[in-house]
């Protein structure tokens, strides 16, 4: 599915509309240039859940979120140098856990198995618009 989001508020809406599909377990690999509305997608998501207030997780590059029958992960890889992402995020702790993970910056990521992955990828078009393209069928698509 391909959406065109012309403000930040629509960005966030959307993240709302896609939490809808989410089933846990599930990963989400949300790539796009710095500023293209990656957090703001996520706190649509989350706010989905009950959730108003999130934090970016930039310099702590995880936070955790119960929600009923497991968690969500938002993790947000930015800072976070690849030969450094297992031993600063003791994934191997939580990867099996029953939860929904929100990735930023999923390039990063190597040699490490989420569950069922789908992908994001979104687009600066100018100052407010963005191309957000997705698919939350249920066939696994890959990183």
């Amino acid at each position: 599915m391909r959406i065109i989001t012309n403000s930040a508020e629509e960005t966030f809406n959307l993240g709302k509309k896609l939490a809808e599909k989410l089933k846990i377990p599930s990963t989400l690999f949300i790539e796009g240039p710095l500023g293209s509305g990656k957090t703001t997608l996520i706190r649509g998501i989350l706010s989905h859940f009950g959730y108003e207030i999130i934090r970016s997780p930039s310099f702590l590059y995880i936070y955790e979120y119960p929600i009923p029958d497991g968690k969500i992960y938002h993790l947000d890889l930015f800072r976070v140098e690849i030969k450094d992402l297992q031993s600063k995020l003791n994934l191997d702790e939580i990867i099996d856990e029953n939860a929904i993970f929100l990735v930023e910056w999923p390039e990063k990521i190597v040699n490490i198995e989420f569950p069922n992955i789908r992908n994001i990828k979104i687009k600066i078009i100018d100052e407010n618009k963005r191309e957000i393209i997705y698919d939350l069928s249920d066939s696994s698509n890959r990183h």
